[in-house]
């Protein structure tokens, strides 16, 4: 059973020189493959170049067509299967924002779904397809996406077309599928394609059955709850072991606890590793599973925030994988542990200085939402200037310490950030976390600064 190890490039991607030094460590914890999500980091041309890195449209600069290449070839010297996914009719924001491609959106408000109806719709998806597997002549797999598609029969001739159709609203999800898995066969009849399984789960098993998507395509089952809250229902796997010959599991070692998480728990992300443990175990008399994706979201969607940056989640994909290991019967030791030796931990000295900025950051809203300040320096205390200097030397000090902990920090963050992912993610992370800490504490600074220079107060102003 392989293990593949999703790499979500649409934020924060990696340098291609800290990549080659991650798929040369996670092939000794036991991964078999990696899965590439280009999103707009793929160097698209002719009509698609202003939607990838040609154009820059990530911000990045990554990765050129010599990258890309490059990152294939890493894969291969390695003796790793590499995986493109593209999208193909939810999550297409990197493509629809596009002015050019506007009219192809479902919902006029959101570039996030594909009208499934426009011809124009299937072409591009096409081209995206030709791109991608021209620089992977030897592509044993291509998974097509297709989740999380929020929008349906929207569009009048979405509308029109569900509703003369006997299976309605879904037949427009499953004929745009299914004419894209058909065009990939045709190109290339020896690529097994797959595709994330979530939209065909409530849909009748009657319906899937006459679109003879079994034949043709490998869903990936995704499940990335801890094994307290971990459910697949019993109907959803009777259903895909009558349809569906071969299956993947779908789990995840971070980017699945919340959209803005910076830290990745590792026991919360090992649950997940043994619950799809014990369902592998469970089906395997009736389900031919081929694999396991652990998945590594870096945004829940193109305009969502960063989750957990790469090298701060390696102690977790390195426990998530040796966990899997030992379940599938490999050598390998379990462990627990929140950090790696130096020569197993790429991006060491990143990780944990996102770690020392959780130290600080609680620091600092401890005494943003201390008594401290709430009874001696509050906003009405501030506006009319009725303060004792005593107390409020005591928050200048204690401010004055925490930025200038946060300016060294700061430097270091910057320096270490570039050194693995591009200009735009480095200062989103810094805008978005570091920044605004500063700015709050810069503005209490300044005023428990002058405050404290004057004399306690006799009366308000």
């Amino acid at each position: 059973m392989k293990r593949i190890v999703h790499l979500d490039l649409k934020g924060a991607p990696l340098r291609v020189d800290y990549l080659e030094k991650v798929i040369v460590l996670i092939k000794t914890w036991g991964a078999d493959g990696i899965l590439l999500e280009w999103e707009d980091t793929f160097p698209y041309t002719g009509n698609l170049a202003d939607i990838g890195s040609v154009t820059n449209s990530g911000g990045d600069n990554m990765y050129s067509l010599e990258e890309v290449m490059q990152i294939l070839k890493i894969a291969r010297d390695n003796g790793m299967e590499a995986i493109q996914l593209i999208q193909t009719i939810g999550h297409m924001e990197f493509v629809l924002k596009h002015q050019a491609f506007r009219d192809l959106r479902e919902n006029e408000r959101s570039p996030s779904v594909l009208c499934p109806t426009k011809p124009e719709s299937q072409a591009l998806v096409r081209e995206i397809i030709d791109q991608v597997l021209e620089v992977q002549p030897d592509a044993k797999y291509l998974h097509i996406g297709a989740d999380e598609v929020w929008y349906w029969a929207l569009c009048p001739s979405c509308r029109e077309k569900a509703a003369s159709h006997k299976y309605g609203n879904p037949s427009l999800y499953l004929d745009h599928v299914k004419d894209l898995i058909l065009y990939i066969k045709e190109k290339r009849p020896e690529i097994s394609v797959l595709m994330w399984d979530d939209m065909m789960r409530t849909m009748d098993p009657e319906m899937l059955k006459e679109y003879a998507l079994g034949e043709i395509v490998e869903p990936v089952i995704w499940n990335y709850n801890s094994s307290d809250t971990f459910v697949i229902k019993k109907e959803v796997w009777d259903t895909y072991a009558q349809l569906f010959p071969k299956l993947w599991g779908g789990s995840a070692f971070k980017g699945a606890n919340g959209s803005s998480q910076i830290l990745s728990p590792v026991t919360r992300y090992l649950t997940n590793q043994e619950a799809w443990a014990t369902q592998f175990k469970d089906h395997a008399d009736r389900i031919r599973f081929q694999g396991i994706i652990l998945t590594g979201w870096s945004r829940y969607d193109h305009y969502a925030t960063l989750c957990e940056l790469f090298p701060v989640s390696l102690p977790c994909l390195a426990n998530c994988l040796r966990i899997l290991c030992v379940a599938h019967g490999l050598p390998a030791t379990k462990i627990l542990n929140e950090i790696l030796p130096p020569e197993e931990w790429p991006g060491e000295e990143l990780a944990r200085s996102v770690h020392t900025f959780i130290f600080i950051r609680e620091r600092c809203l401890a005494l943003l939402n201390s008594d401290l300040i709430t009874t001696w320096l509050n906003p009405w205390q501030i506006s009319h200037k009725f303060t004792i200097p005593v107390h409020v030397e005591g928050i200048a000090v204690a401010t004055q310490q925490i930025l200038t902990e946060l300016s060294v920090l700061k430097a270091e963050l910057s320096e270490r950030l570039i050194q693995i992912t591009g200009e735009r993610s480095r200062d989103e992370w810094l805008e978005t976390h570091v920044e605004p800490l500063i700015a709050k504490l810069t503005r209490v600074y300044e005023v428990s600064r002058d405050r404290s220079a004057a004399d306690a107060s006799v009366r308000p102003t």
